[in-house]
């Protein structure tokens, strides 16, 4: 449970750097395809950065106040364009309500159920393409990065941003770092396509390590709640614990552990997992993990599942 600065420091120097030597790749290189290839690799350094972020919001790497909220706004706002405060807000909303179709942002979208109960809260306008999500659902990742800059706008115009100056500065710098990176690989067309793919590549792999976490795991309908330690095991769906899940979930496939502990760092979920499984069997709670694939396959059953309603199912 205690904070571990020396392995956080250690992950953001090997971060930025990869941050770093990625950009200047696209700088150097001289052939669009390496270009091009190399805004997909920028995607993923700048999802491992999105994922300290995540972990340095849950107090994991420090504990002070004031060294989280450099820290933050530092991976937050400067290296990925996001309001700190708009992502703490909702994600820590998510975690006090995991999948409750009454409080769960993370649940809640316009184009998209994730039990038939939400058909009838969605507008018409928007149920044809709900009926076909599972097979959609791929196509609206990639625009996950443009939501959250959009939710972090809305969070500044709602008047609820702390430190709004110094937020708007920090965010302000990413746009003009990632504008100076466009100008300096010079051929436009070729810049614009590393754009694109870098946040493609950001919004498809982020999601993929989010979406398996929940969806498709039992979603409490409006005024429906358990206790805490139910809630957060029941709706929690984990990945087996390997060298490459590790990496790729940044260590979130421990989910059902981070729910717990969220202020548990990342290194120390998976020697958790064997306390919180015995734990969990003890007291004959289901405790739910599976591969990665297989929690793939889960995501979108379930999804088409949910919309079958609409499709006559």
């Amino acid at each position: 449970m205690a904070p571990q600065p020396a392995y956080y420091w250690t992950k953001s120097i090997v971060a930025v750097a990869t941050l770093v030597a990625v950009a200047a790749i696209a700088v150097v290189a001289d052939r669009a395809w390496i270009v091009l290839l190399d805004g997909v690799l920028f995607g993923i350094a700048t999802t491992q950065a999105a994922l300290l972020a995540h972990d340095i919001g849950h107090r994991q790497a420090f504990r002070s106040k004031q060294a989280n909220r450099l820290a933050s706004l530092f991976f937050g706002n400067m290296l990925l364009g996001i309001s700190y405060t708009w992502w703490l807000d909702k994600h820590n909303q998510h975690h006090a309500t995991p999948n409750s179709m009454d409080d769960d942002p993370d649940v809640n979208f316009p184009m998209l159920v994730f039990d038939s109960d939400q058909i009838a809260s969605k507008h018409w306008m928007f149920r044809p393409v709900i009926a076909i999500q599972a097979y959609l659902f791929l196509f609206y990742l990639p625009f996950q990065a443009v939501g959250m800059r959009v939710g972090s706008i809305e969070h500044f115009l709602r008047g609820k941003a702390r430190l709004p100056v110094v937020q708007a500065i920090a965010m302000g710098s990413h746009f003009v770092l990632f504008g100076i990176l466009l100008v300096a690989i010079g051929d436009w067309p070729v810049a614009i396509g590393f754009a694109i793919l870098s946040q493609v590549t950001w919004g498809l792999y982020n999601t993929s390590v989010f979406a398996s976490n929940h969806k498709g795991m039992p979603v409490l309908k409006p005024g429906e709640r358990m206790d805490f330690l139910h809630e957060q095991v029941l709706t929690s769906r984990n990945v087996d614990g390997h060298r490459v899940t590790d990496f790729w979930y940044g260590g979130l496939n421990y989910q059902i552990e981070h729910h717990l502990f969220p202020t548990m760092p990342r290194n120390r979920l998976a020697e958790a997992q064997i306390i919180v499984r015995e734990f969990c069997a003890e007291q004959g709670i289901a405790y739910y993990s599976t591969g990665l694939f297989a929690s793939y396959r889960e995501v979108f059953s379930a999804l088409n599942q949910a919309s079958a309603p609409l499709r006559g199912g």
